[in-house]
């Protein structure tokens, strides 16, 4: 009876790992895949002689992996909701086996350690997304602190440049006579 308890909470926890990996879509693993596939085709094309250049040029173009995109923090956040509640589960889950008599107490040592070691680390990773929040809090600041100073000074280099800046008197505009042809009976020459 305690090993068939034993195989289950075996399967519990590999199930716990698995599922989250098989629902996953890892970028890599396609790109593996996708690397993987496209050299299978590559050989084949290569034994077939009557494919033409062209053709063969097409396959053996090889197109360049996508650039791998760091996850938002909106991911990250659910990701590790996500482990917690499933080491949680497992953890009450093997307590509850413990409790109903089906295996023996040492079976909820792994979930619990696991879970114990996922909280400290969520500890940490809280400390650390603190103090960069707040180091960007703090860069934010300089730079506002920096553009203000700017904007300060070239402000006072306008005033300074207003104040030392001489004034020009320039001569009155003499109003100049527009000709027209038909005022007092002139006329265009040749016409």
């Amino acid at each position: 009876m305690s090993s068939t308890v034993l195989y289950l909470a075996i399967v519990a926890v590999w199930a716990v790992v698995l599922v989250p990996m098989w629902l996953r879509r890892d970028t890599e693993a396609n790109g593996f895949f996708r690397h993987k596939k496209n050299d299978e085709t590559q050989e084949l094309t290569l034994e077939e002689p009557t494919l033409p250049d062209e053709e063969q040029e097409t396959l053996d173009e090889d197109p360049a992996p996508e650039p791998r995109r760091r996850p938002g923090r909106a991911a990250v956040i659910a990701r590790r909701r996500r482990r917690t509640t499933g080491l949680l589960l497992l953890a009450l889950t093997s307590v509850i086996v413990i409790a109903t008599g089906l295996a023996p107490w040492w079976v909820s040592l792994p979930p619990v350690l696991l879970l114990a070691g996922h909280l400290s680390l969520l500890r940490v990773a809280v400390r650390m997304d603190a103090a960069q929040h707040r180091a960007e809090a703090e860069d934010r600041a300089r730079r506002r602190a920096e553009a203000a100073t700017a904007r300060a000074e070239a402000r006072r280099a306008a005033a300074e440049a207003a104040e030392d800046a001489e004034v020009i008197e320039l001569a009155p505009h003499l109003e100049e006579e527009v000709f027209d042809q038909y005022a007092d009976d002139r006329r265009v020459v040749g016409g």
